[in-house]
């Protein structure tokens, strides 16, 4: 792990483990993922928007439209 992604992992350290890893997944870059992890919601349930390409918030988990397995 490189030092900027050790660096965010402890400034976001409310984000739980695997959705922080599933972050540096989906990003593209470091700046990238700064910018997924500073836009997480603050209330949960959350998916992936693959259009917004950040974490949003939902009302309702059976009410997406789309669930991205990405």
């Amino acid at each position: 792990m490189n030092k900027i992604v050790y660096a965010l992992k402890e400034r976001y350290s409310n984000i739980h483990p695997l959705i922080f890893q599933r972050s540096v997944d989906h990003a593209k870059s470091n700046g990238h993922l700064f910018d997924i992890l500073d836009s997480f919601p603050e209330t949960y349930p959350i998916t992936w928007s693959e259009s917004e390409h950040k974490w949003v918030h939902v009302d309702d988990m059976f009410l997406v439209e789309s669930f991205e397995n990405n």
